[in-house]
């Protein structure tokens, strides 16, 4: 009876360590290419919740897995584009049934020592690895006595993928014929990584009825018919990569803070009404709020 309450327990905390209530998850580095994120949420009336990954830890975040059942108490999804070699955030996004919606801290994965146990779901659903290529690291017997180059790791913001990793004499030269060749951004992220964002003009431009900002940079959305229509909104930064969507609204106007769109600029928005378009439009976030 004694050993059966032991290892009764002890299955008890490893699956409290492996995961964590909403708004804290888990992120456990399986391999060197894939981690397992995980999470209990405590929220029946949860009506969407996605994984974001980014290589930054505030900014650039896309939606790379939303759960098909996101009321469930435990849940997770491993990422098969996982590379230890560069440093990975993520957060997840979470809304309510009454419309509230949130964010999680960002966090990168962790490895745990030996000593440690963590429960690892096989049944976790795996991330779409399209987004990024993997790297292939060449492993030679005489790597020991081969002074390690310093590498540039650049990557595209339009895609949010991995360009290129180039020696430092090459990535000079690349660096160059952006300057001088096209209109293009090159800027450090964090030691040799580089994020290359590439030219978008202002779009011409028709502010909209339904969202647009006010003072201080708030975004206001305007909505006279929430309660007689299902309305939901996906929203993209200016390389049309998807920011978050809030899949149901039920209030007739709500503002959202500004600092949820990390950075000022355009954005577009898709605003769907009993599933179908109602409007495709941007509005603009002035640094200056």
């Amino acid at each position: 009876m004694k050993k059966f309450v032991s290892i009764l327990f002890l299955f008890i905390c490893c699956n409290s360590f492996a995961q964590d209530t909403l708004p804290s998850f888990s992120a456990v580095i399986l391999n060197n290419n894939k981690a397992q994120i995980s999470w209990t949420n405590p929220y029946s009336n949860c009506t969407q919740i996605s994984v974001q990954r980014s290589y930054d830890s505030l900014r650039f975040f896309q939606t790379i897995f939303s759960a098909l059942s996101p009321e469930l108490p435990q849940n997770g999804f491993a990422d098969n584009n996982y590379i230890s070699q560069i440093k990975i955030y993520y957060r997840i996004f979470y809304v309510l049934e009454d419309g509230k919606y949130f964010f999680t801290n960002s966090k990168t994965a962790k490895r745990f020592d030996g000593n440690k146990k963590v429960e690892v779901n096989e049944n976790f659903v795996a991330a779409d690895t399209s987004s990024i290529r993997q790297i292939n690291l060449i492993n030679s017997p005489n790597s020991a006595h081969i002074p390690l180059k310093r590498m540039f790791s650049i990557y595209r913001r339009s895609t949010d993928s991995l360009y290129n990793v180039l020696e430092e004499k090459l990535y000079y030269k690349f660096k160059d014929s952006i300057a001088y060749k096209t209109k293009d951004t090159l800027y450090s992220l964090e030691n040799d990584i580089i994020i290359w964002k590439p030219f978008v003009p202002k779009p011409l431009w028709k502010p909209s009825l339904h969202i647009f900002t006010a003072e201080k940079g708030y975004v206001i959305i305007n909505l006279p018919l929430a309660r007689t229509h299902k309305y939901r909104i996906v929203f993209f930064d200016e390389n049309e990569q998807e920011i978050f969507r809030i899949k149901q609204l039920k209030q007739e106007k709500l503002m959202l803070e500004k600092s949820n769109f990390f950075h000022a600029g355009w954005f577009h928005f898709e605003l769907y009404e009993d599933e179908k378009m109602k409007e495709k439009n941007y509005f603009f976030i002035d640094k200056e709020f």
